[in-house]
Formats: C-alpha cells, sequence, structure tokens
C-alpha cells in the first residue's frame, strides 16, 4: 500500500526534523559522550579456560604471568529503552513567538530520540491531554524513528484539557520497567496531586526527568497595554492591564514554578524548566548530561 504524505505534514515533519539535526549537531558540538550507552559488551571476571571456549578470547597476559589459560568474560548491557511523554493539550499550543510550547517540546523530544536511537537504544512515544491520544511501543532503527518523528510533527488533534494525574498513570503502563522516561508538558494542571505518579514511575525503577516547558511571555508578563486574555481550555476571558498586575501575575506564576519543582524533585525524579526562548541544545545537553 502506499501512503501519500500530506504536504502540511511534510512541511511539519521537514521543519521538526532539521530543528532536531540542529539541536543534536549543537548538542555533540558541546559534549565529549553520552552518558547513556546502547547494548554493549563489558568485561566482568576471569575465568579459566574451558573446551569449547573461543581462543579469541584467552588473556594471553594472564597467561604469561600464571602459566594458565583463562578467558576474558564479557557481560552484554541491556538496552536502554527511552519512554517519551508530550503533552498535546490546547494550552502546549500557544507560544508568543512563531515557536509555541508543543513545537519546542517536541524539538526537545525528537532531538533526544536521535541521540537514543543513534546510540542503539530503543525508543517509545506516548502523546496525552486528558487521556493517552497516540501510543508508539518501544523500537529501534531509522524506520521507527521517522514514524515516531511523524508523531511528534504532527499529533493527535487534542479537544481536551491538561489531567496529568490519570495520564501519567496511564504512562506507568506503557513505560515498563526500569528506563529513562522524559515527560514534556507545561504543567498547567492546578489540581491537587497531579503529578503524584512521578513517584510511581520512578518506584518502577525509572529515571524520570520532567521538562517544564514555559514561555517566556508566561514568566514575564511583559505586556503594556490592557488587553483581552482568551481561556484555551474552557476558562473564562479576563481583561486586564499588564502593568497593573505585573508584580502579584509574577509572584504567582514564580509560585507555580517553584511549586512544580519541588513536587517533581520530592517524588525522585529530575525537574527542569525548558523555556521556549533557550536554545534546544542547551537544554538537552542538560538532560543528558545530569544537570
Amino acid at each position: 500500500m502506499t501512503h501519500v504524505l500530506e504536504p502540511e505534514l511534510a512541511v511539519r515533519l521537514a521543519g521538526l526534523t532539521l530543528r532536531a539535526k540542529r539541536t543534536v549537531d549543537g548538542l555533540l558540538a558541546g559534549m565529549h559522550r553520552s552518558p547513556h550507552r546502547g547494548a554493549s559488551a563489558i568485561f566482568k571476571e576471569h575465568r579459566g579456560y574451558r573446551p569449547g571456549d573461543d581462543p579469541r578470547l584467552i588473556d594471553w597476559r594472564a597467561y604469561a604471568r600464571s602459566d594458565r589459560y583463562t578467558i576474558k568474560h564479557f557481560e552484554h548491557e541491556t538496552q536502554l529503552r527511552g519512554t517519551l511523554a508530550l503533552d498535546i493539550s490546547p494550552s502546549m499550543h500557544w507560544g508568543s513567538t512563531d515557536v509555541s510550547k508543543i513545537d519546542y517540546a517536541a524539538t526537545l523530544l525528537a532531538a533526544l530520540a536521535y541521540v537514543l536511537t543513534r546510540q542503539g537504544d530503543a525508543v517509545s512515544l506516548i502523546t496525552f491531554d486528558e487521556a493517552i491520544r497516540d501510543r508508539l511501543p518501544a523500537r529501534s532503527g531509522p524506520a521507527h524513528l521517522d514514524y515516531l518523528m511523524r508523531i511528534l510533527a504532527q499529533p493527535s488533534p487534542s479537544s481536551g484539557v491538561t489531567m496529568l494525574h490519570s495520564s501519567l498513570d496511564k504512562l506507568i503502563e506503557h513505560a515498563g520497567r526500569m528506563g529513562l522516561v522524559v515527560i514534556a508538558s507545561d504543567l498547567l494542571d492546578l489540581s491537587e496531586g497531579a503529578l503524584d505518579p512521578v513517584a510511581r514511575i520512578q518506584a518502577r525503577g525509572h529515571e524520570t526527568v520532567v521538562l517544564h516547558v514555559m514561555d517566556p511571555a508566561e514568566l514575564e508578563l511583559p505586556y503594556e497595554q490592557p488587553m483581552r486574555f482568551e481561556g484555551v481550555e474552557g476558562e473564562p476571558h479576563v481583561e486586564v492591564d499588564p502593568q497593573g498586575i505585573r508584580r502579584r501575575y509574577r509572584e504567582a506564576i514564580d509560585a507555580f514554578v517553584e511549586s512544580c519543582q519541588r513536587r517533581v524533585v520530592a517524588a525522585g525524579a529530575r525537574y527542569m524548566l525548558a523555556r521556549t526562548d533557550a536554545p534546544p541544545e542547551h537544554i538537552l545537553l542538560k538532560l543528558l548530561r545530569g544537570g
């Protein structure tokens, strides 16, 4: 069957692929090696040679010292499983520039998928709003990466709201055990316990990273003239004079960001604020270096 790539999707995919490649190029220029590795063989110990063992594994230096045949015994490292989770709720589609939060988050996750696939690791993807929308199982290889990029470039439509608790609970089932889980979201769910599942993800043995994707205008409210703000997830509109509320707004948004960071860290996971005006390779480099 021939699959036709719609022109709009082709443009979005090309743009995402280019941004991801630039991010990876910038990343590799700023680091010597990745802290993660794919499947490989690592030396464990020496043991005595037995009939049937591969003679190429004989340690001749050890033989010269002991006059006994010994071989190097290797163990194979297991392949890292990376689970990438993208928030596609309506609030993620907003941006004060031509780069929306979802575009920026997709670039980060696409670049990370590039890095993991390059190392031979398996990568899975989910997208979510109030429920799981797209679900791609963990695989490796160029064809899988291409399919994953297509979903990131044009995820399923969302008409729902951000519901972190239920979606992240479903993520636990998808991620399995012992891997890397990266969640990219603006975390705009103010319900109590919204981030509780992060602790349960950690408890399954995952290294969990929460990328808190925020637009600088959300953090700073830089506008000078009275404005009308429209709710994107069912909230009523408000008309305000930004100059009159800027100080209180910034105090409130700072408290929100601090609360998100505190809850994620308390769960044992890593929190990273990802402003959409920051070069993506800086965020990815910090993520991979554990900073």
